[in-house]
């Protein structure tokens, strides 16, 4: 026989210190006597001590009667919300033939974890969290016994609010996002809903149309005096005992054109990780990059020789595990994070006063220095401008699609080819 739920009984996750990664904070997770099932809830604050203090009035409202006669608030903040709003007027469709948010969510994150890799998955789901607050502060009305249903929220005119409220800022630690934000949260949001149009949760896929944006970068390549001054700045952000391997980090990026995710992944030895293959007489040095890689492709690729000149520096008896090898402080057993390491790097750029993007209030874009993926595009910039196809450009930077290497990088090529033909031709 099925074991009987014990109401009251409750767990909160996770069951360790949060990482940055940990987008929701701590959730609770116990059985709900009016939905008849197991549900999870989020507390709503990333420090434990206070998920605590939540848990302990949830299991005091679960079992005094107050959580089912307040239509399921956890906390007597909560209950004070929902009382708060209007009097809501009850669907025509049964609420038990529609699907909560929640639900699809859950669905939805399942059915992509095994599809998706960790980071693009922790960012789409992160997205999507914030256009539910955002629906909820925005449509109480639609809330129903504290809940969101789909076919309520994914309509077009909805859409169209979250779209502006997103740009407008809500959920934002700064005032506006740009149009290049918010059209990325909302296609992680648009494949949400496309899960869910598939799924027969909502009857179709709202036609929402992308803000108008630029197809300009995001950045701008780095030139070679900007990567010197990077350099230089490395002794002013990171521990003396540390200033060696970040340096060699930056030479990495600015020799090979790897994105921040893959500096952590490059290994001498690892056939699952990104590796050198030295070659012989016959054959040129290249570099294998597993399918773990953002175009989700198995790639060998040529070795750029500045890449190669520096790889050469490292003896052969140190030549094993990871290339690169980062730490915060050096006291630290464990390697930085993925986020740490773009954080250090953007420091850096602002201590050396490289600008890539400049303010623009009327565009809502805010001044930006200098990151690890504008070193990327000065790896790309060297190239082109050297005189390398855009063909071979799209190998080495392994973008998915030739548009994306002809839209970024073709017409730097194409300046520089009439700034040359003008200069040949009207020279005396």
């Amino acid at each position: 026989m099925p074991r009987y739920p014990e109401i009251g009984s409750i767990q909160l996750y996770p069951q360790r210190p949060l990482r940055a990664s940990d987008k929701n904070g701590f959730v609770l997770k116990f059985y709900c006597p009016i939905r008849c099932k197991r549900i999870r809830k989020n507390c709503g604050t990333r420090d434990r001590r206070e998920a605590r203090r939540v848990l302990r009035e949830c299991r005091e409202r679960l079992l005094n009667g107050s959580y089912i006669a307040s239509y399921g608030a956890i906390t007597k903040a909560q209950e004070m919300i929902i009382v708060s709003q209007p009097v809501q007027v009850l669907p025509l469709e049964p609420v038990e033939d529609r699907k909560t948010w929640d639900e699809c969510y859950d669905r939805y994150r399942t059915h992509r974890a095994s599809r998706t890799r960790e980071k693009s998955l922790t960012d789409a789901l992160s997205r999507i969290n914030i256009a539910k607050q955002i629906l909820i502060a925005r449509l109480p009305q639609l809330v129903v016994n504290g809940e969101l249903f789909v076919k309520d929220v994914m309509t077009l005119d909805h859409l169209e609010m979250l779209q502006e409220r997103l740009l407008a800022g809500d959920e934002c630690r700064y005032e506006r996002r740009s149009t290049h934000t918010v059209n990325s949260q909302m296609g992680a949001l648009m494949a949400f809903v496309r899960f869910c149009h598939k799924h027969g949760w909502i009857d179709q896929v709202p036609p929402l149309e992308k803000l108008s944006a630029e197809d300009a970068m995001r950045g701008r390549p780095v030139n070679e005096d900007e990567f010197q001054r990077m350099l230089k700045a490395v002794k002013e952000v990171v521990e003396k005992d540390l200033v060696e391997d970040w340096e060699f980090a930056l030479k990495i990026l600015w020799e090979s054109g790897f994105r921040r995710s893959e500096l952590l992944d490059l290994s001498w030895d690892d056939e699952l990780k990104i590796h050198p293959r030295w070659g012989n007489d016959q054959s040129r040095p290249t570099i294998v990059v597993p399918s773990s890689q953002k175009n989700g492709r198995v790639q060998e690729i040529p070795m750029l020789p500045g890449l190669f000149d520096l790889l050469s520096t490292i003896p052969e008896n140190r030549r094993s595990g990871p290339i690169v090898r980062l730490r915060l402080k050096s006291k630290d057993k464990e390697p930085a994070s993925l986020d740490s390491i773009g954080r250090v790097i953007a420091k850096i750029g602002q201590k050396a006063d490289i600008v890539v993007v400049k303010a623009d209030p009327r565009k809502g874009s805010r001044i930006k220095y200098a990151t690890a993926h504008d070193l990327r595009r000065g790896c790309a910039a060297r190239l082109i401008n050297s005189g390398i196809s855009a063909e071979t450009l799209k190998i080495v930077m392994r973008h998915a699609d030739f548009d994306t290497t002809e839209k970024h990088y073709g017409a730097i090529r194409s300046a520089q080819a009439a700034a040359g033909e003008l200069y040949d031709k009207l020279s005396v």
